[in-house]
């Protein structure tokens, strides 16, 4: 890929280590200037290292996601730094595996309290700066696991299923200030809340996708080529599925959405081809990278 965040500014949160620190790095890559927040701060010094490592400029501004004040600050700093940010990636996020009857109540209001207010936080403090600057990007971190459930992962389920009307309702509500709303739903992704409670041998059988992996998502809604794409929870396993019908094609054709749309129509349920049809720019965008 070019530089296709070059000049923009990215607030990732939760960006010290597992997906935010790979979407850091990757959007560096890019050209974007990168704001790192967080609450390990050797962690994110090291991710802070790596970014600059690019050829752009980052900075650590340490917040807690919860704390509306803290996320206030986080904003500040890195309006102080780049004077504008484009980029908010709610990434921060985490889960504690217990069924329900173990978990204590205060547990499970610290899921919500990070993977729910975090996002409603700084989506909030940051909506009106990008009104001022004339628009914006917001992208969130889902889950595939909301489609498929499990032991274990109600409290997690239910706050990543919360991010789905979230995500459509503020959508259309900034469409009209040209910020663009969109949630990526990954699977499984080899991160250290994806390894807990896992050996080697079961990791391995799982085959979780690298956090790298997911940039090229991540990018395209948070570039110019998508900013007029908005409301949507891309579910990562259909645009997947999709890209790798290209197999079934004659080598060294074009490939793109029109030539891959009879094929998905064929294989997928009615309901999943219905989403790749919402997808079409962003698989598009995946064909020519990848």
């Amino acid at each position: 890929m070019n530089k296709i965040l070059d000049g923009k500014t990215a607030l990732i949160t939760g960006s010290s280590q597992g997906i935010g620190k790979a979407l850091a790095i990757g959007f560096a890559k890019l050209g974007a200037n990168i704001i790192i927040t967080g609450r390990n701060r050797e962690n994110m010094e090291k991710t802070l290292k790596q970014v600059e490592e690019q050829g752009v400029e980052g900075i650590i501004a340490p917040g807690n996601v919860q704390n509306y004040s803290e996320v206030q600050n986080v904003i500040a700093i890195g309006k102080e730094k780049f004077a504008h940010i484009d980029i908010l990636i709610n990434n921060a996020g985490f889960s504690r595996l217990k069924p329900i009857h173990k978990m204590r109540v205060e547990q499970f209001e610290d899921i919500l309290k990070t993977n729910v207010l975090g996002v409603y936080n700084f989506s909030h403090a940051l909506v009106p700066h990008m009104m001022e600057i004339g628009g914006g990007s917001i992208i969130n971190t889902g889950s595939a696991i909301i489609n498929s459930p499990g032991p274990r992962w109600s409290a997690y389920s239910m706050s990543k299923t919360a991010l789905l009307g979230f995500t459509e309702s503020l959508g259309i509500e900034l469409k009209g200030n040209s910020i663009n709303v969109n949630t990526i739903m990954p699977g499984a992704v080899n991160t250290p809340l994806f390894r807990m409670g896992m050996t080697e041998d079961m990791i391995k059988a799982i085959g979780p996708m690298a956090p790298e992996d997911l940039v090229p998502f991540y990018a395209f809604f948070a570039s110019d080529l998508g900013k007029k794409v908005t409301g949507l929870n891309v579910d990562m396993d259909i645009c997947k599925s999709v890209i790798e019908m290209e197999k079934n094609l004659e080598p060294n054709q074009e490939v793109s959405w029109s030539e891959l749309k009879e094929i998905a129509k064929e294989k997928f349920k009615p309901e999943s081809f219905k989403k790749a049809k919402k997808y079409r720019k962003l698989i598009n965008f995946l064909l020519q990278y990848k």
